[in-house]
């Protein structure tokens, strides 16, 4: 490495302890720790998710693979798969799917 190599990359390790000691003093430590966790937790366990909550998306390949999952009653079903729709973000297979089980509900429409 040369000298000017060195010195950005201590430069920026300086700078990157110097936020993170400001960040773990004031108290954002918490907060930041706090995003991740919720956000890793709701990911590995999206069955804990209500269908009415904001990250619901979440819940869709789960609930494609297995129709159990949807809730009960044909329109809160359907709205939550209108939902799966509009934003879970789905592999063209899981959208398939997801068409042909909206098909099968009482009184869904396709989107």
């Amino acid at each position: 490495m040369t000298k000017r190599r060195i010195a950005a990359w201590s430069a920026a390790i300086c700078i990157a302890g110097i936020v993170g000691t400001v960040a773990l003093l004031s108290g954002a430590s918490n907060f930041i720790f706090l995003s991740l966790y919720a956000g890793i937790y709701d990911r590995a366990l999206p069955q804990r998710i209500s269908w009415d909550a904001k990250n619901a998306w979440l819940k869709c390949p789960g609930a494609i693979a297995d129709s159990r999952q949807w809730p009960a009653g044909p329109a809160r079903a359907c709205a939550a798969m209108y939902l799966c729709v509009n934003e879970g973000a789905l592999s063209e297979r899981q959208m398939q799917a997801l068409h042909e089980q909206i098909r099968k509900t009482p009184e869904c429409r396709q989107p």
